[in-house]
């Protein structure tokens, strides 16, 4: 019944949402007329970037932006785009960088036409923060960030690394394995370079594989927060805001955005975006635990610094 009622959920939440995005009216004109058009509006426009390691409210946040005025806010418009971009840049490869700039640069100037700011919000851009500050020139970055356990346990409960295949992580791919065909942005924004941890990934459990994964993630997102100027940065910590009207109203204030909805409007919200066994705990052995804790440790060590940002 659990299984079900997460299906149907799923079904009807995406639908929904993706019912909510902006038509991208800009992307067929030549990449000049992009470039000249995003220069001459983002001088009078704003554009804010935002990136996570995964499941950190991201959805929440865009449903509450978009309950503001002067603002349109959607996250992973190109998903399988954007995921290729996660893992090419894992792997340092810039390859067709210029072409996810581009697509980006096309989605806020849609944006702009109706709105004054543009949102633009993908966990894929973890890995091309600074790629991104060079390219897009953003007014804001969002960073969201979650406490380990919550996040290990939603990702796990999303099903994480559930399939079993036989990968190298040391090797880049340049094309989607067969068992991904179906969902690309699966593969390529999952099984990205987790450095020193490829050896040992395919080898490790479930729970382990994510654990690794969010914390290089979250690792990754930091390093390519050197780049970016301070004043820029916000972050967003769910365990904080979490039906916290308060909280959420003052972070939007700092993005130049007005929470002007009421009270009881904003606690709806997250009914629209999660459902309570999303965050179940699972049964994790004591042998994983015990090399999951090394990684926790490791983890809320750029938790920590990600939070200084504040």
């Amino acid at each position: 019944m659990k299984l079900f009622t997460k299906i149907l959920f799923n079904f009807f939440y995406n639908y929904r949402y993706r019912k909510t995005q902006n038509k991208n009216i800009y992307i067929k004109l030549s990449k000049k007329k992009i470039e000249k058009n995003y220069n001459s509006n983002a001088a009078k426009k704003k554009i804010i970037l935002a990136t996570q390691v995964g499941r950190g409210g991201g959805k929440w946040l865009i449903d509450m932006i978009n309950k503001c005025d002067d603002v349109k806010a959607f996250g992973e418009r190109n998903r399988t785009l954007e995921a290729i971009f996660r893992y090419n840049c894992s792997y340092n490869k810039n390859k067709n960088l210029k072409s996810i700039l581009n697509l980006i640069k096309s989605e806020a100037l849609s944006d702009w036409r109706s709105s004054q700011i543009s949102y633009i919000s993908s966990p894929y851009f973890s890995h091309g923060i600074k790629l991104l500050e060079k390219g897009l020139r953003p007014d804001k970055f969002v960073i969201i960030i979650r406490d380990f356990n919550g996040l290990l346990y939603s990702l796990l409960n999303k099903d994480w690394y559930k399939e079993k295949i036989d990968l190298n992580l040391n090797k880049y791919l340049k094309k989607t394995p067969k068992n991904f065909l179906r969902n690309p942005n699966h593969f390529f924004g999952r099984y990205i370079n987790l450095k020193e941890h490829n050896n040992i990934f395919q080898e490790s459990s479930r729970e382990i594989k994510v654990s690794i994964f969010m914390y290089q993630t979250l690792k990754d997102i930091y390093k390519g927060l050197l780049s970016v100027n301070k004043n820029k940065i916000e972050v967003f910590y769910l365990d904080k805001a979490d039906q916290n009207y308060k909280y959420c109203k003052d972070f939007l204030r700092k993005l130049g955005i007005n929470l002007n909805i009421e009270k009881k409007i904003f606690l709806k919200l997250k009914k629209r975006t999660a459902l309570p066994f999303d965050n179940d705990k699972t049964y994790i052995n004591k042998k994983d635990l015990i090399e999951i804790k090394k990684i926790k440790k490791k983890y809320n060590y750029y938790l920590t610094k990600i939070k200084s940002f504040t």
